[in-house]
């Protein structure tokens, strides 16, 4: 009496799909690999290769569309764990700062990084030369004292290296007399 295992029968998609589902679900609750192989009838190692296939098939989302949903995520309980310290609970401080350390993991994700460049440090220090020479000076602003009758002052101010402290803000903003 030869005892021969009849062979299985061949999973269609809609039947493997169910599969990988059930397995991600028991994963999910925390089912060890063995425990799961032995509930679907397959070996541990299948269930791996099941496991790996699909997470390498998967597409992933871009940097900015996953730390949006993290943030998302993150929120409620960001809210419950800033709500229990401001009733005075000691013990949620901890995941208090553990929240904040990953919505700034992933805030920095979203938010660029501001790059200064050779003109934005050229205008940074000409608004401070323009500060420190107004602080320096006793005189009034002769921006704000300019009168059009003036003799010596010209209708255009002067632009780059020939302006002085009083042009900066003339070329940016009309003054007003």
């Amino acid at each position: 009496m030869d005892q021969t295992k009849k062979p299985r029968r061949r999973l269609n998609i809609l039947t493997r799909t169910a599969r990988t589902k059930r397995i991600f679900a028991r994963l999910r609750e925390g089912w060890a690999y063995d425990d799961i192989a032995k509930e679907e009838r397959l070996s541990a190692e299948r269930v791996r290769q099941i496991v790996g296939q699909v997470l390498e098939n998967r597409v992933l989302d871009r940097g900015e569309d996953h730390a949006h949903l993290q943030l998302e995520r993150l929120r409620p309980a960001l809210r419950l764990a800033g709500e229990a310290v401001a009733r005075g609970e000691l013990k949620a401080i901890g995941p208090l700062i553990k929240l904040i350390d990953r919505l700034d993991k992933h805030q920095g994700a979203i938010v660029k990084p501001f790059a200064y460049t050779a003109d934005h440090r050229k205008r940074l220090l000409d608004k401070l030369n323009f500060m420190a020479a107004n602080l320096a000076s006793d005189d009034e602003d002769p921006v704000l004292k300019s009168e059009p009758d003036e003799p010596g002052r010209e209708e255009a101010a002067p632009l780059g290296e020939e302006a002085g402290p009083q042009d900066f803000f003339a070329r940016d903003l009309p003054v007003t007399t």
